[in-house]
């Protein structure tokens, strides 16, 4: 579509040269921004004088892998109760009139492993350790990240699943665990202006995903939300006693291969794709709900990894509109050995999960 790409580009143009702008702005404090990350163990194989023989699992060692940003300190309120509307509208324009930080330095450390990044034009990093030893009794394992430049630190956060897990948990977040409204552009809209307090869970969810994951089984939540809303997420889940874990969420904005947002179901199954990539003997459990195509999303994944998903939870926020779409896609799920269930809430999810033995 060519006009559609002279308005990316034009567009691309105008957002760079007021993203210049933005960076000789002076004043206000770095913030330097840890997302939850990942860590995995790694085998490494010893090879044999013999060509015919199987390589052999050698040391074992680790790998831990944390994103962020940095920014200007925007003066966002973290919210413990519902705020005056005024307040909301102030702090979500905060959220997305960021001042980022390009082409800095981030240092990230954790026992023997010390590695450096440089922020891109966004002001987000991404940092690759590889310690030689991780305390594989906890699930959560702190890693120390700094501007050498700029005197910030903050402590990050990286989730290793341990031996005993009995699977991961991959869940969507808006219209799964918090009323949003996804599929109404006006219900979104007032959605972006609630805070963590004001924001309404599912009822019953936090016990749901607390029974699912047991201190020992790992949560991730993929969301096609802008990362802009992360510090959101992470207070609405610590408000509601919903159990943390690495969320992955996108950049609204404009590079050379994506206007404004990459499409909804690209990214979620990218995400989904990289998960079970990293953690290829780890089974999985998926959650969504009808109104974002994640039936469609969670076949697809069950098609392409047989054998690696235990059962997917799709919860109904379309009534009648959906039924016959999602029906089809649930016999093709059964057709491939694994159990969808389309339930009217989380009560419902919980008697499911209970008889398959999840719970």
């Amino acid at each position: 579509m060519p006009i559609r790409r002279t308005v990316h580009r034009t567009a691309l143009g105008i957002d760079r040269q007021l993203d210049r702008r933005r960076r000789i702005v002076t004043g206000g404090r770095l913030v330097l921004t840890p997302y939850r990350g990942l860590a995995r163990r790694l085998e490494v194989p010893i090879l044999t004088s013999s060509s015919e023989a199987e390589p052999e699992a050698g040391p074992s060692g680790f790998e831990m892998l944390i994103r962020g940003r940095v920014l200007r300190e925007r003066r966002v309120t973290r919210a413990t109760e519902p705020e005056r509307l005024w307040r909301n509208v102030m702090n979500t324009y905060r959220r997305f009139h960021s001042i980022e930080l390009a082409e800095a330095r981030v240092r990230a450390s954790h026992a023997n492993a010390v590695v450096e990044t440089v922020t891109d034009r966004e002001g987000y990093f991404q940092a690759r350790l590889a310690p030689d030893s991780i305390d594989s009794g906890h699930l959560w394992h702190e890693l120390a990240l700094e501007l050498p430049d700029y005197e910030t630190t903050a402590i990050g956060h990286v989730l290793l699943p341990p031996h005993d897990a009995d699977y991961g948990i991959i869940s969507d977040i808006d219209d799964t665990i918090v009323h949003t409204g996804a599929t109404s552009l006006l219900k979104m809209a007032r959605s972006l202006l609630a805070n963590a307090a004001s924001r309404l869970p599912f009822e019953g969810v936090a016990d749901l995903y607390r029974a699912l994951h047991r201190e020992h089984n790992p949560i991730f939540y993929v969301s096609s939300s802008p990362w802009n809303l992360y510090d959101l997420l992470h207070d609405f889940m610590d408000l509601n006693e919903i159990p943390h874990g690495p969320i992955f969420l996108q950049d609204w904005g404009l590079d050379e291969e994506t206007f404004i947002l990459a499409p909804h179901e690209r990214h979620k199954l990218e995400q989904i794709n990289l998960l079970l990539d990293y953690y290829p003997s780890l089974p999985f459990v998926l959650i969504g709900d009808s109104g974002q195509h994640d039936p469609e999303i969670y076949l697809q994944v069950i098609q392409a990894h047989p054998g690696r998903i235990r059962a997917a939870f799709i919860r109904d926020v379309t009534h009648d509109l959906r039924a016959r779409a999602v029906a089809s896609i649930i016999e093709q799920s059964n057709a491939a050995g694994v159990e969808m269930l389309y339930v009217r809430d989380s009560t419902e999810a919980m008697e499911h999960a209970r008889r398959l033995g999840l719970v």
